[in-house]
């Protein structure tokens, strides 16, 4: 049987984030928004209410540019609980990113 790592939550009651966001708490929570492309992304690290932390950056689409993203979570993670990556889903340029994110335990949303 094959399990999908793919977490869209289009559809969905979307229950699952209502409760991850009541446990967790917002002033816990690290946003990591990450608008993909084919050879350059762009992201933004920021609260959960929108206070930026990192200014928006571009990072390339291979696992030198996701190594950076860690690099910048690491250094913003101290005080929040989670960490959380939202990712635009547009054609198929986010799949690497998902499978990155998965792979370290990011939460993220599509």
């Amino acid at each position: 049987m094959v399990q999908s790592i793919f977490n869209h939550i289009q559809g969905k009651i979307r229950s699952r984030w209502t409760k991850f966001i009541k446990e967790t708490g917002v002033e816990n929570i690290l946003i990591v928004g990450i608008d993909e492309a084919k050879f350059t992304h762009k992201a933004i690290v920021c609260t959960f209410h929108g206070d930026v932390l990192v200014q928006p950056f571009e990072f390339d689409a291979f696992l030198t540019g996701f190594n950076m993203i860690k690099k910048c979570i690491q250094k913003k993670v101290d005080g929040f609980k989670k960490v959380v990556v939202g990712i635009e889903t547009t054609g198929h340029y986010y799949e690497d990113l998902v499978r990155y994110c998965h792979a370290e335990g990011y939460p993220y949303a599509s």
